[in-house]
């Protein structure tokens, strides 16, 4: 079975993330998992300490405020969403 768990940001969302995948690898050791998650979150950092592979996308989020990096917005969500289809 192929499996591809997504979530990050915060240890309350990749902690959990993590204790599923080892419960799908204790149920089946065959079970390839592949975590996908933010570049440069987190979550880049902890899920291969536990001994997943992880692929980082460049998402980003859209600041209240009218800023420049808003502007990079739908470049980097359509990055994203390329990369995202490549991998599923």
């Amino acid at each position: 079975m192929n499996v591809i768990i997504s979530g990050g940001g915060t240890g309350g969302h990749i902690y959990p993330a993590i204790a599923i995948a080892n419960e799908l690898k204790a149920l089946d050791p065959a079970t390839e998992i592949l975590f996908v998650g933010a570049e440069g979150k987190m979550e880049m950092e902890k899920v291969p300490r536990a001994g997943y592979k992880i692929v980082g996308l460049p998402v980003v989020g859209i600041k209240r405020a009218l800023t420049l990096s808003n502007l990079s917005f739908p470049f980097k969500l359509g990055r994203s969403f390329l990369k995202a289809q490549g991998i599923v």
